[in-house]
């Protein structure tokens, strides 16, 4: 990765996967700003070091590095599962010998599902809403009309039913009004917001409404500078996700929620790579069922009997309005559903 008049550097640099360039040891001569995300430390203090110390992304190319250079041939490997600080994720690393070492190319493997996004589903529920409030408000009122017309000249069992329906579709009113406003929702001007202050407000709230005994905690990083947020907004973002990991916990009669804050440093392929800040709400419930893995962020999805799936939906949008992002990892003992966002004194979105 080097040349007389420095156009490999420049190369390596511009390059949308982490290069790595080491010594018959596997120790790091250089490597680019994309390696440097993966192994969350800068090319000073990796310097020198085998890939083995470089934590789970340099682990993990490490044996690959050394069979390249000791075979002499290039080495492949790809859906290499890894746990980090940002959760799972999956690594692809292709090694091949260089001089007495080797040049390995590391990136996140397309096909990672542990850590799911939320963008896309956060896009699609934009206008979705305004559509199903538009399709369902008159036939919901003529539904609703209908059944109070029986309901006044029948007897007790047909007026039982009647209301049953009545109830039904004025559920059904509110769950389209509700989305309407997702689908419409827009923010008021942004402005500097104290996470810490507002995530607080968020945990009171969402303990006063837990069915079951919930141990908060709180993790809070107190370096991280305001987001540039609508505060409402977010507060609402962060209480949906609250109440998600205490209604998890519901079938185990309690458990533990955790709120963290952090200042991150996104991994290449991450989602939102400009929003710095990061609120992690993490319990120790069964965790995200499989089926529910790849749509938990899209609209009506739910795993609870009697939830309607829009929570997620919501924070998904806002942090979209954000120019953030949501993002969650799930195995049985631990979910953690992260909030990604701006830090004030950036453009806003």
């Amino acid at each position: 990765m080097t040349s007389p008049d420095g156009f490999a550097d420049r190369l390596a640099e511009a390059a949308p996967v982490g290069l790595v360039l080491v010594d018959a040891q596997a120790r790091i001569i250089h490597l680019n700003a994309r390696a440097e995300m993966l192994f969350g430390r800068s090319l000073r203090k990796l310097l020198g070091l085998t890939l083995a110390e470089c934590g789970p992304a340099g682990a993990a190319a490490a044996g690959l590095a050394l069979r390249a250079i000791a075979e002499g041939r290039e080495v492949y490997a790809h859906d290499l599962p890894l746990e980090t600080e940002e959760g799972a994720m999956r690594l692809a690393v292709d090694a091949a010998p260089e001089g007495e070492g080797a040049c390995l190319s590391l990136r996140p493997w397309p096909d990672n599902t542990s850590a799911m996004r939320g963008d896309a589903a956060a896009s699609a529920a934009a206008g979705f809403g305004r559509l199903l409030a538009h399709e369902l408000k008159n036939p919901l009122a003529g539904a609703r009309g209908a059944a109070q017309l029986i309901a006044e000249g029948a007897d007790a069992e047909t007026r039982e039913l009647a209301d049953l329906i009545m109830t039904e579709t004025d559920r059904a009113r509110r769950i389209a009004e509700r989305w309407c406003r997702i689908g419409d929702v827009a923010p008021q001007a942004f402005e500097p917001v104290n996470l810490h202050a507002l995530l607080r407000e968020a945990v009171r709230s969402a303990a006063a409404s837990a069915a079951g005994p919930v141990i908060w905690q709180e993790r809070f990083d107190p370096s991280i500078p305001d987001a540039l947020a609508d505060r409402d907004l977010v507060l609402q973002a962060v209480l949906n996700l609250l109440v998600n990991a205490a209604e998890a916990l519901e079938p185990q009669g309690g458990g533990r929620v955790e709120v963290i804050t952090r200042y991150r440093q996104p991994r290449p392929g991450a989602p939102a790579p400009e929003a710095r800040l990061e609120i992690a709400v993490c319990d120790d419930g069964p965790g995200v069922p499989d089926a529910l893995r790849e749509a938990v962020f899209n609209p009506f999805v739910t795993g609870k009997p009697a939830g309607e799936g829009l929570g997620l939906a919501l924070a998904a949008r806002i942090a979209e309005l954000h120019g953030g992002g949501v993002a969650f990892d799930s195995r049985p003992g631990r979910t953690v559903f992260r909030l990604y966002l701006r830090e004030a004194g950036s453009r806003a979105p």
